[in-house]
């Protein structure tokens, strides 16, 4: 990892991780095994987070303003007005979804937004953690058609 803060926060969630497992580990006392399960815990978390990096993006307030104000000055008023139109679709787009599919529409608020591990999630709902997958790609898949017919 280049970045240290990215390197603390993958620390700290599988420090965090593990931790809530202590009770199900089964070391006793075995250094060894906790260093083998501690190096191999960071390395597959250090992988995902390269690998799905652009998804756990975390936005602040400020940054969300910002997002919001990314046509400078410079741009016209038609610009502006569209860019306000394409997040009113969107939230129409989730509205729709939330009335045609409650559950999809509860899995992908709660992995997506809320952060929620998708096998929390499975549980929760008695299904696969690849059934959740599917659900969220499939939900994503009519989200951008639903805004396609919509906005375009």
């Amino acid at each position: 990892m280049k970045n240290t803060d990215l390197a603390q926060d993958i620390a700290q969630e599988v420090f965090c991780s593990l931790f809530q497992q202590r009770g199900n580990l089964k070391l006793k006392k075995n250094e060894k095994m906790l260093y083998g399960l501690v190096k191999r815990a960071t390395v597959n978390k250090a992988l995902d987070y390269q690998k799905y990096g652009h998804i756990r993006r975390e936005l602040t307030a400020e940054e969300d303003f910002l997002e919001d104000n990314l046509i400078d000055e410079e741009c016209n008023l038609e610009a502006r007005i569209l860019q306000m139109e394409e997040k009113e679709y969107a939230k129409l787009v989730l509205q729709r979804l939330r009335v045609a599919n409650p559950m999809n529409y509860e899995i992908l608020i709660k992995v997506k937004y809320l952060d929620i591990s998708p096998d929390e999630v499975a549980r929760e709902y008695g299904l696969t953690r690849n059934g959740v997958n599917n659900r969220i790609f499939r939900t994503k898949q009519w989200i951008e058609r639903e805004m396609s017919r919509i906005y375009h």
